[in-house]
């Protein structure tokens, strides 16, 4: 490291005008600053400072780059890069006024100039000029709201609690509301991940639920909705697995207003419908009137039910569409004519729908 450049003339200190802390400043305060303090040349490689040195000094990069190195790992003596100080940027103005060490090391890959004050000079012009001392409070204080604001929304992205005490449409409606990023999980009491629900600013991604994806992974957790178990939710970046991509198409406020609906209706199919009965088709080609979208679902069963004879139960656990879609397919083949029930012991069925129960509860998550 050389010598210090000797004081130069009046505009050597229009690079302190490119910080954005001195940015504001008059001229008169500017010069002020230079002349209290000195700019150093450094070599590649050379040090800036080291951990555990005193903050006495400010810093303002005049040219060249600073490496930010912190050690690997608590106690580790190797050190490895952390950030990037380019020139225009101002490094050590907090510790001017606590006093404290240097927590990183730094130091100048390429070389470079750097500005540097000591803590009493910059004491002295921060008394004897005010603009100095109103420029600080207000970056400080721009800085203590963006850390509170910053703290408030990592708040906000942490929401997890017990389903006996939350209602998860609502939990959903605050996501979505909020405009967040990230990952809801709902487990059941055993802890077995039921779904996870993926958010990107708001906005239905993804979901995964058992064997369903998609829409009808949702609308699925909704029929009925867990009311035992916990959820949670972690902000941060989206993780689709398999590198999917959003596969959920309709506004998150419409995604949850149809699965409320579909719950209301739901039940009605499942007294329609017992688990333990099956059906067979009355015809070798499908007629299908129905909404389009739903066409390959109605195929995927009308090839089961040739293939086989599956139960109500089987096509639930193994038709890629929620309870409600797979139901209201087999409701709509049931009211065309296109399969008929096969005759089943009636006791058995019974048992399924004893008074008061839903004969397919347990397959509803």
């Amino acid at each position: 490291m050389s010598s210090p450049d000797p004081r130069p003339t009046t505009l050597a200190f229009a690079f302190l005008r490119e910080c954005e802390l001195f940015s504001s400043l008059s001229d008169l305060t500017l010069q002020a600053l230079f002349l209290r303090g000195e700019v150093l040349n450094f070599e590649p490689g050379d040090d800036l400072f080291h951990i555990g040195d005193p903050a006495n000094y400010l810093y303002v990069i005049k040219s060249g780059v600073v490496e930010i190195r912190r050690p690997v790992a608590e106690g580790a003596k190797e050190l490895t890069p952390v950030a990037y100080i380019a020139a225009g940027d101002v490094l050590g103005e907090v510790a001017m006024f606590t006093k404290s060490t240097r927590a990183s090391a730094a130091r100048l890959p390429g070389g470079g100039e750097v500005f540097r004050i000591s803590s009493e000079n910059f004491h002295s012009v921060v008394a004897g000029f005010p603009d100095l001392a109103l420029r600080l409070c207000f970056t400080f204080a721009q800085r203590l709201e963006s850390t509170v604001r910053n703290m408030r929304k990592e708040r906000q992205r942490q929401l997890s609690g017990n389903l006996q005490f939350f209602d998860l449409p609502t939990v959903i409606q605050t996501i979505i509301g909020s405009g967040m990023t990230g990952t809801l999980r709902v487990d059941d009491p055993l802890g077995i991940t039921l779904a996870e629900i993926f958010f990107d600013s708001g906005h239905l991604c993804r979901s995964v639920m058992g064997h369903l994806t998609g829409s009808e992974a949702f609308f699925q957790l909704f029929q009925p909705p867990p009311t035992e178990g916990v959820f949670e939710f972690k902000g941060g970046e989206r993780e689709v697995s398999e590198g999917a991509s959003c596969d959920i198409l309709l506004p998150g406020m419409t995604m949850l207003m149809e699965a409320v609906r579909m719950q209301d209706e739901v039940g009605a199919l499942r007294r329609r419908f017992p688990a333990n009965q099956t059906y067979r088709p009355l015809g070798d080609d499908l007629r299908w009137d129905g909404e389009e979208q739903l066409l390959p679902i109605a195929y995927d069963i009308w090839y089961r039910l040739h293939a086989a004879e599956p139960t109500v139960r089987e096509l639930l656990d193994t038709v890629p569409a929620s309870h409600y879609t797979t139901l209201s397919i087999l409701n709509t083949l049931l009211e065309t004519m296109q399969i008929t029930a096969q005759q089943q012991d009636a006791k058995a069925l019974t048992n399924i729908s004893e008074p008061g129960q839903d004969p397919l509860l347990e397959l509803d998550m």
